[in-house]
């Protein structure tokens, strides 16, 4: 998205209301439900800042209803044998409707995470790239791009962003 958007109050009331409901389903430890905040179609994908913007390689991309259940499934095992506490927050919300319908959507995310020894520790942020469409259940994920602003790995890329 280019930096200045002009987002009627309206929409970017609703585009908030998916992040606040997507972030909650990743803080919840609800990884079945975050799939179903995509389209059975929908897209996936984290990568950093430089990989994306130079050579438009992606860490890892999930395509299609199978590969995000399959990226639940590790969650679910993960989180059992990894017991940590997660803090998504979102901001900067912006957004605008295409001429197709969709809305191409954008934001600043900051993932702290709190491991066994009770601290809580920065862990990653970045930006969200998005298309979403309006469906009878509300907003859902056509292309969720998560675009780290770092150039390696955080320690733990066992979290969902």
């Amino acid at each position: 998205m280019s930096t200045v958007v002009m987002t009627s109050p309206g929409l970017r009331s609703e585009v908030e209301d998916h992040y606040v409901s997507y972030a909650l389903t990743m803080d919840d430890k609800r990884p079945n439900e975050w799939v179903g905040l995509f389209l059975d179609t929908g897209l996936y994908a984290v990568g950093s800042h430089n990989n994306v913007s130079t050579t438009g390689m992606w860490w890892y991309t999930d395509r299609g209803l199978g590969a995000l259940k399959e990226r639940a499934a590790y969650m679910n095992g993960y989180l059992r044998h990894n017991p940590t506490r997660t803090l998504h927050t979102v901001t900067n919300v912006r957004a605008a409707e295409t001429d197709d319908g969709r809305i191409k959507a954008g934001a600043y995310m900051v993932l702290y995470v709190t491991d066994r020894t009770e601290l809580s520790r920065f862990h990653v942020c970045g930006r969200y790239d998005d298309i979403l469409v309006r469906t009878d259940a509300g907003l859902r994920f056509v292309e969720h791009r998560v675009v780290i602003d770092a150039e390696t790995l955080p320690a733990n890329m066992g979290v969902l962003l």
